[in-house]
């Protein structure tokens, strides 16, 4: 299903943009903040669409806190441990369901974007990373941007996206 999902594209085009990654695995390991939330906050906007902050996104929760995150947690705890080659095995098993049920909460979350609204705003730099900013403030659920930690690495990560012209 990925190869005709444009978040999907844009979401691993946004990820791999350089010092992007590093900002979103900070906000998830400090603030289990979804990385694919983030992106589709970031991708919304570039689609001049805002994140509703009342979006109904229950079926996305549901199979992260279910699923994809006791196998992230599976991965991590063998992570510090693998030492024998069938332990090696084992994580990289662990790491391709892991992306696996990364696939599936893009493809729910990209189900969700007749959800969300168009901004309204014209599509121009400064319009796309403004609109950037307010929907991972949304998405992280700061409700007041302020100069907080969070609130900073939200702005970094909307920085370091803002470089790039997403496709589709």
């Amino acid at each position: 299903m990925k190869d005709n999902n444009v978040f999907w594209h844009a979401a691993v085009q946004i990820y791999s943009t350089p010092g992007v990654a590093d900002v979103c695995l900070t906000l998830q390991n400090r603030y289990h903040l979804s990385v694919n939330y983030l992106l589709f906050a970031l991708w919304l906007a570039r689609q001049g669409k805002c994140l509703p902050s009342e979006l109904e996104h229950d079926s996305v929760c549901l199979w992260r806190n279910s699923l994809l995150e006791p196998l992230r947690q599976l991965r991590y705890a063998l992570r510090q441990t693998k030492q024998t080659s069938a332990q090696n095995e084992c994580y990289d098993a662990l790491k391709t369901a892991e992306l696996a049920a990364e696939n599936v909460e893009i493809e729910l979350l990209y189900d969700l974007r007749e959800q969300c609204p168009d901004s309204g705003l014209l599509a121009g730099p400064d319009e796309v990373n403004r609109l950037g900013y307010l929907n991972l403030c949304i998405a992280a659920k700061l409700e007041e941007p302020s100069d907080s930690d969070l609130a900073l690495l939200l702005k970094k990560l909307n920085d370091k996206a803002a470089s790039i012209v997403v496709i589709g």
